[in-house]
Parts: structure tokens; C-alpha cells; sequence
């Protein structure tokens, strides 16, 4: 493991020097299955590393690369948006952790950059929604066992708002998947020119009294069946998920951190409903108090 690291690490210095051989790269990722998160990623770190105009000169060929196959098989306007929504939130996020040192400021973004993705949907085309819906309750009426299972889980909740949960959830399925490239870029920058830099930050990432009102009024307008806050609403829950599980992170002995991280993906794997409402809980709480400040020393030190 140590092997692929370093060498990870060694070929990613190396892309850094040579734009070339970087857009070769990011090219030829674009164009592989199951690959392209490493194209975004790498578009990612160019950005966080030389700016928004290197990185864009990594971005452009890899967006056309990327685009040509899907050409083949889909039409153009889901090549658009399929291309769109793999590239261009994580190049936007990483301008703005380059230029903001803070994880908050690029959740923000991509907030704004969700509420504007379902504003549009639903004012231009509202029934879009409902229709995709309704296809894929088409697919699962094809396998009885799933079918139930779904049918058990959503008791009493309309089909309109199920609907409208569906959406959020894949919106929230594009966030983590720009999350996780930018997270990948970031840890390879913190690794070759700041080691410990990319722990520190999570360690630090809490969110603030703003994201507290937002999760307050997503949640009460969600309760009252207003559709963009049900589309919102997965997006910012997880944004308190990983807030709640930065603080725990924080809170533990350095020794155990390791095990006590297996330990609550284990607990959220086995009890997901509650340890998930457990840490928006503990996120929630902190960003009204701020119980890293009430920490013990030894606490605070060991982090």
C-alpha cells in the first residue's frame, strides 16, 4: 500500500511539471469506464496547485474527450449534462478551496450550485421529475421483492414527495462524487507540498450558525411539501453527517482514531438511521456551540 502511495504521489508531482503529459492524462481517464472520477480529480489538482486557467487548460480537452463517446450511445442533450454536471462542479469547487482555504466556503458553492440545478428543473421542466420517477417504479414493479421493500420503507409518504426525494438524492449522488475527486486532489497536494495539511483541515471542518439557519428552513419548508426543499434536504443533511463526524474524529484519542473510524462505519452500516441522526445531532449542536473549544488540552493537542 505504501508502494501505490508513493508511487501515486511520484506520478502526480510529475503531471504537475508537465501540462502535457497532464492533459494527456486527464484525456485518456476521460474516456475510460469507471475512470473519469480520477480525470476530474486530476483536473482538480491542477487547478488547486497553478490556478483556474491551468487547471481550464487541462479541463477543455478532457470535457471534449469525454463527450465523444457518450455521443454514440446517448443523446446530445444528455451528453451535455452528463459532461456538465461530471466537471464543472468540481472545477468550481476547487477555485474557490484555492482561493479560500475553506472547506465551508466550497460547500457553499456547491449549494448554490444545487439550488440553481433544481430551480431550473423546476421551472423549466417541472414534469421532469415526476416522469423519471415513474420510470423507475416501472423498473422495480419488474422485481417483486424490491418492489415490496420500497413499498414497506415509504409507507404514507405521497408520490409526489417520494419523487421529489429521488431527485435530491441523485443530486446528492453528483455533490459526493465531485467530494471525493476534490478530496483526492487535495490529499495528493497536502502529500507532496503540506504533509498533514489535508487532516488538519478535516479536523477542522465544522459547520457555522448560517448552514444551522439553512438546515432549519430547508427542513420546516421540506415539512410543508415545498419541492426544491425536498430536493435540498439530502444535500444538507449530509452536510451536518459530515460535520457530526468531524467532531467525533476529533474527539477521540489519537491512538484509537483508526478504530473508532471502522468502528462508526460499522455502526452506520448496521444502525444507519440512527448513527446518521446521531452525527446531524452532534453537527447540528456544533455549529451553535462550538464543542471543539470545550475540548480538554490533551484533546485539542493530540489533533
Amino acid at each position: 500500500m505504501k508502494r501505490l502511495s508513493d508511487f501515486v504521489i511520484k506520478q502526480s508531482n510529475n503531471l504537475l511539471e508537465n501540462k502535457q503529459h497532464a492533459i494527456l492524462y486527464a484525456v485518456v481517464l476521460s474516456m475510460l469506464p469507471f475512470t473519469s472520477w480520477l480525470s476530474v480529480a486530476l483536473v482538480a489538482l491542477l487547478t488547486l496547485r497553478k490556478g483556474a486557467r491551468p487547471g481550464f487548460e487541462v479541463l477543455l480537452p478532457a470535457i471534449v474527450f469525454h463527450s465523444v463517446p457518450l455521443m454514440l450511445m446517448v443523446p446530445l442533450d444528455s451528453v451535455f449534462i452528463n459532461t456538465v454536471i461530471t466537471y464543472i462542479p468540481c472545477y468550481l469547487a476547487a477555485i474557490v478551496l484555492r482561493n479560500a482555504m475553506n472547506w465551508q466556503a466550497v460547500f457553499g458553492v456547491l449549494f448554490l450550485q444545487v439550488v440553481i440545478a433544481c430551480s431550473l428543473v423546476q421551472i423549466l421542466i417541472p414534469n421532469f421529475i415526476m416522469e423519471q420517477f415513474s420510470q423507475f417504479q416501472n423498473i422495480l414493479a419488474q422485481h417483486d421483492e424490491y418492489m415490496q421493500l420500497m413499498t414497506l420503507s415509504t409507507d404514507g409518504l405521497k408520490s409526489f414527495n417520494l419523487a421529489q426525494l429521488f431527485f435530491g438524492i441523485q443530486i446528492f449522488s453528483v455533490i459526493m462524487f465531485t467530494v471525493i475527486s476534490l478530496m483526492c486532489a487535495r490529499s495528493v497536494q497536502a502529500r507532496i507540498f503540506m504533509p498533514g495539511g489535508f487532516r488538519e483541515e478535516f479536523l477542522a471542518f465544522r459547520s457555522g450558525r448560517l448552514s444551522f439557519l439553512v438546515l432549519a428552513t430547508v427542513s420546516l419548508t421540506a415539512y410543508y411539501e415545498f419541492p426544491l426543499a425536498i430536493n435540498l434536504l439530502p444535500f444538507i443533511l449530509s452536510y451536518f453527517v459530515l460535520s457530526g463526524f468531524s467532531l467525533v474524529y476529533r474527539i477521540v484519542d489519537r491512538k484509537r482514531q483508526l478504530k473508532i473510524v471502522v468502528l462508526l462505519f460499522l455502526f452506520i452500516l448496521m444502525k444507519p438511521v440512527f448513527m446518521l441522526l446521531a452525527l446531524i445531532v452532534f453537527g447540528s449542536l456544533d455549529s451553535l456551540f462550538n464543542f471543539r473549544l470545550y475540548l480538554p488540552k490533551r484533546v485539542r493537542e493530540s489533533t
